[in-house]
């Protein structure tokens, strides 16, 4: 992906956030302007309790839903790490080989890299991932185990060889995992049940006719939609703000001719 998609990506998702923030204020300036006139005011020990206690709640679920994600990213991030250098010690592993079996299996590295760069990345920022890679890893697999090798330095590269490729298999398993992983629908529900609550609360709760407490609320409410949108953001660790790079393997592909 080239500098000038990543810059559209980026300015697209920051756009987002900054509309849900409008469009949250907004509504929430709406609520202050046609409750201006209404004459209740807060009881004092009723909101004393319930305006912590409800903005206790709503971080908790927001901090639990923000520390899975950002575990998710961690894990897809290191598997993608892992299965770059699985994948470059597979091609090298080819050196030891005979002629004909070391380019054979060059050459499934470079169509195994091809796919995921140009296939399994397109399909991950979906939140899927088909089995078009892992069939061919299941291919560079067979293959690898069925040569014959006739000398010790072959038979050593072959055995390397097939070490890796269940390190690369094994990187690949958690890099599907993670592009599959989503926040639980009930987690999802919680974050917006408790941010809606957090919202309104300070106009049902009676608030203040000054500009001070209204501008406050406001501004809260616009807070609290942009966290709901960023976590809806993070929920696909290879897509939003915080996608997850195929750098590493684009520098491997590079390093050996694909493109």
């Amino acid at each position: 992906m080239g500098t000038g998609a990543k810059v559209s990506i980026l300015g697209r998702e920051t756009w987002i956030l900054l509309i849900a923030g409008v469009i949250s204020a907004g509504v929430a300036g709406v609520i202050a302007w046609f409750s201006r006139h209404r004459g209740q005011e807060a009881e004092d020990v009723t909101i004393g309790f319930l305006g912590p206690s409800l903005a206790a709640m709503y971080l908790l679920v927001l901090a639990l839903a923000l520390a899975t994600e950002w575990q998710t990213i961690g894990t897809a991030q290191q598997a993608v790490s892992n299965e770059a250098v699985a994948v470059q010690q597979v091609y090298w592993a080819a050196n030891g080989l005979t002629p004909p079996a070391a380019d054979t299996l060059r050459t499934q590295v470079r169509g195994y890299l091809t796919t995921v760069l140009h296939h399994d990345w397109t399909q991950m920022e979906q939140g899927t991932l088909d089995d078009a890679s892992l069939s061919q890893l299941t291919a560079m697999s067979t293959s690898t185990l069925r040569l014959n090798t006739q000398t010790s330095s072959a038979a050593d590269a072959q055995q390397y060889a097939t070490a890796q490729i269940s390190a690369l298999a094994s990187a690949r398993a958690q890099r599907e995992n993670a592009a599959e992983s989503r926040l639980p629908v009930g987690l999802l529900a919680a974050v917006i049940a408790t941010s809606a609550i957090v919202g309104v609360f300070p106009f049902a709760g009676g608030l203040k006719r000054a500009k001070t407490p209204v501008s406050v609320a406001v501004l809260q409410a616009a807070l609290v939609a942009i966290a709901v949108v960023v976590v809806f953001q993070l929920n696909n660790p290879f897509a939003g703000p915080l996608a997850t790079s195929p750098g590493p393997l684009a520098t491997v592909a590079a390093g050996i001719g694909v493109h």
